[in-house]
């Protein structure tokens, strides 16, 4: 069974120990050591995550505190898997904040699969008992917060149907190429269309001059005739390995039935979009056949009118410690969540704040009512729109000015959160994975935000 930590240190690791008084690391590094080092029940949750693998084969010689300090040691350094290890094999003070000393660094792989296997609940469970760690060290009272919401993008190129349907056409004929090379006794015989796919993808884009849309129509004709083709040869397929006895035949079975699925809504939208010429709801689209769960979202931002990935509140108080994050399916709208805001708020510091403070998305005179309702004393959201004289008059207030602007501190924060720790762009498989990534990223950037604080 997997270790919580390494009790037993090796000679070497002692020696290296010694090193550590010679050699200091760097300050917010050493903090982030001691956090850790005070609340041990973080390395519990992470324990409990890893040994539900149930895996009985493999070293069992990496503990779940390497895992965790390795996972926030590879954000906090916005390090690759294959860089980490590089990293750790080479650096002295990575391997004593790693708690790997002379042990041997594992392959990248495990480390991919062991930060991986972390749930974002347990991580959530991770940043609450930071949120409590700041709490008794009295750096977050509590007594006001400041809410926004942000777009994490998912790791797809921008989706065009030309493409969609050609990453249709490359996934299904790869799975049926690997059935019939894997899978002992199995024997289907299909036409491998990929090449004359990408042959018309590329003359959709290449078209121009003043025929270029009928161009682009007749080989959007044929490219969507040749993905019905391909899609009936993997229908016939999955057929016959739903059919075969060997084991491994419900594998590829399985795959196959997944990207079936997808390819024939992105084969259904294209004929909708380009032939028909209609308009489909985004709620009937697909943006890519690999990252299924990914959204369209508007936000009216005139940089970025549309985005694909997911929506993500961000919570925080005076102190900049991020309290609340939370990843949400779809386009919900902002002024839904300020109740549950307020509901966490209350259970993580047992009342509400004295003050709330968010951009006019959040606004809405119910949310507004039921805040002063629940015990809120200054609710600074600017409404949208037409404003009452008594509003405008209320809205010029010293007190609501100063909480705009104690509000628009959680805009550098997204933005910190952005550039330095991976917020941007999450590269994890996955709804889960992405789940996992954000509040990765969040757990990271309380530790270095209450390190840098102490």
């Amino acid at each position: 069974m997997r270790k919580k930590t390494v009790s037993q240190p090796s000679l070497f690791d002692q020696a290296i120990e010694q090193l550590m008084t010679l050699i200091e690391p760097e300050i917010e590094l050493k903090e982030i050591d001691r956090i850790l080092d005070a609340n041990p029940e973080i390395i519990d949750h992470v324990h409990s995550d890893l040994i539900a693998r149930k895996i009985k084969t493999g070293s069992k010689g990496v503990s779940a505190e390497q895992i965790l300090r390795s996972a926030v040691l590879k954000q906090y350094k916005r390090y690759t898997y294959r860089e980490l290890v590089k990293r750790l094999n080479d650096g002295v003070i990575l391997r004593w904040f790693s708690r790997f000393y002379s042990a041997k660094i594992p392959h990248y792989t495990s480390f991919q699969k062991a930060i991986k296997h972390i749930r974002f609940e347990t991580w959530d469970k991770i940043n609450d008992i930071l949120v409590d760690f700041s709490k008794t060290r009295k750096l977050e009272n509590g007594k006001s917060i400041r809410v926004d919401t942000t777009v994490t993008e998912c790791n797809i190129a921008y989706p065009v149907d030309a493409r969609l349907l050609n990453d249709s056409v490359r996934i299904l004929t790869r799975w049926m190429e690997r059935s019939i090379a894997e899978v002992p006794g199995f024997h289907f015989s299909f036409s491998n269309r990929t090449r004359r796919v990408k042959k018309r993808c590329y003359q959709i884009v290449m078209a121009k001059g003043p025929n270029a849309k009928h161009q682009r129509k007749k080989c959007y004709v044929d490219l969507i005739k040749v993905a019905n083709d391909v899609f009936q040869m993997a229908g016939r397929c999955c057929e016959e390995l739903s059919e075969s006895r060997h084991w491994q035949a419900s594998y590829y079975h399985e795959q196959l039935d997944h990207f079936l699925t997808l390819s024939a809504v992105a084969i259904d939208q294209c004929e909708r979009r380009v032939l028909n010429e209609e308009k489909v709801p985004a709620s009937e689209k697909i943006v890519s056949i690999f990252e299924e769960h990914t959204d369209i979202i508007r936000r009216g931002k005139s940089g970025s009118p549309t985005e694909f990935g997911h929506k993500v509140l961000v919570a925080s108080g005076k102190s900049g410690i991020i309290t609340q994050c939370k990843s949400f399916r779809g386009n919900p709208c902002d002024g839904d969540m300020v109740t549950d805001i307020l509901e966490e708020h209350k259970r993580q510091y047992g009342l509400v704040p004295r003050a709330l403070a968010g951009d006019r998305r959040f606004f809405s005179a119910d949310n507004e009512k039921a805040a002063y309702g629940s015990g809120v004393r200054q609710v600074s959201i600017c409404k949208p729109g037409y404003r009452s004289k008594a509003r405008r008059k209320m809205e010029k207030e010293r007190w609501f000015k100063r909480l705009q602007k104690y509000r628009a501190g959680i805009e550098g924060l997204i933005s910190g959160l952005m550039r330095g720790y991976g917020l941007k762009r999450c590269n994890w498989r996955g709804w889960q994975g992405f789940q996992n990534y954000v509040s990765l990223s969040i757990v990271t950037f309380n530790l270095q935000k209450i390190a840098s604080l102490l």
